[in-house]
């Protein structure tokens, strides 16, 4: 049975919250200080397990979006320049800057929670009202300020609309390439979009159309082949034509929302 995020989320939160309550309680500071250190070391090693799991498949991605380019490069069903899209990115930069402007709202709010009950609390009771806390009631403190700060990210997570998938797999914001060609075997970017140390060049077909934007001007498009970068699962293209890229993409990706084609 596979876990959902958010409640893995919070299932490591807690057993974080209780091994370190553990360990405020002992007193032990040189114990504290190894949790510590073996907490990064474990993220850090995760991270880069995770890169090195999906470079050979960006690697895989290049190689397959240079032979299409060399067999199809007579079969362009549609292109769009960077001039041609240009008009239209004011929209994806405002997305991105809303995005951004979310995360740190999502960074700042847990972490504001976290200083005013742990540190701004303890910190009043003993210059203002002469209250020493207990290493017991510095712990208890500690486990109602690091709960109150995991319950604050996921209540601001969901009310910004940010789900703990995409924000595990980077992927909180459609990849839009500034321009791209159709092939029959795939969308092609031109540039490659750019990850640390290579390049993803190809969304493949089989595909899916999962929302059409006539007023912005985008359509989205998702890959249903197994092997695609979750960076680009899910890609925008933008175009004045959005009536003739849907065409195109029509004979060769599936179209999921035929009610909102009809009405947008």
């Amino acid at each position: 049975m596979r876990i959902p995020p958010d409640l893995k989320q919070v299932l490591l939160s807690v057993a974080s919250i209780s091994v370190f309550a553990i360990l405020l309680i002992l007193g032990k500071t040189f114990l504290i200080w190894i949790y510590i250190g073996l907490t990064f070391a474990v993220i850090f090693g995760y991270s880069i397990y995770r890169t090195s799991k999906t470079i050979p498949v960006f690697k895989e991605n290049g190689k397959e979006a240079a032979q299409i380019k060399k067999d199809y490069k007579d079969k362009v069903l549609f292109r769009q320049t960077a001039k041609d899209t240009q008009p239209f990115m004011a929209d994806y930069e405002m997305e991105r800057l809303q995005l951004s402007k979310k995360m740190l709202i999502l960074m700042m709010v847990p972490f504001a929670v976290l200083i005013v009950l742990y540190i701004a609390l303890p910190t009043v009771l003993r210059l203002v009202f002469h209250i020493f806390l207990s290493r017991l009631q510095i712990t208890e403190l500690y486990v109602a300020s690091a709960l109150a700060s995991v319950g604050a990210s996921l209540l601001v997570r969901r009310r910004l609309g940010l789900s703990a998938a995409s924000l595990s797999s980077g992927t909180q914001i459609v990849y839009a390439p500034r321009a791209y060609h159709i092939t029959p075997k795939g969308v092609i970017f031109d540039p490659p979009m750019r990850v640390p140390n290579v390049e993803v060049s190809v969304l493949k077909f089989p595909a899916r159309v999962k929302r059409v934007e006539r007023e912005r001007k985008f359509i989205e498009l998702e890959s249903l082949a197994d092997d695609v970068p979750a960076q680009i699962k899910l890609v925008r293209l933008y175009t004045k034509d959005v009536d003739r890229l849907l065409s195109v993409l029509k004979s060769h990706a599936e179209v999921e929302l035929e009610e909102q084609l009809a009405t947008s």
